[in-house]
């Protein structure tokens, strides 16, 4: 999934290792919005039936958008992106997700 912005992709979440129950993110670009990740959540707790999906991400904006849907930092993987360049783990599980109201099943 993208943001498109005057025909050119400028954020984009990759979905990465379904297993069925979680499913790993990865997360890049600028310009999130709040609505952006409800969308998101909507397609992994409902179209996928997941109960967690995983972000993966260097960029501190975009943790701390995931925690406030309800995510918890879960780590930090080293170097995860290059040499200096760390990810940080925020995993937001299904039955802490702050917009449940607007997520069916």
């Amino acid at each position: 999934m993208g943001i498109e912005r005057d025909g050119e992709i400028v954020a984009g979440v990759v979905f990465n290792c379904f297993t069925g129950s979680n499913v790993e993110l990865t997360v890049a670009g600028k310009g999130w919005t709040p609505s952006f990740f409800r969308e998101v959540s909507r397609y992994v707790f409902e179209a996928m039936g997941c109960v967690r999906m995983t972000f993966t991400t260097e960029q501190d904006e975009v943790a701390r958008l995931a925690c406030r849907l309800g995510g918890k930092v879960e780590g930090l993987m080293r170097d995860f992106y290059g040499k200096g360049r760390d990810a940080t783990v925020v995993g937001v599980l299904k039955d802490e997700f702050r917009f449940k109201h607007k997520v069916r099943g």
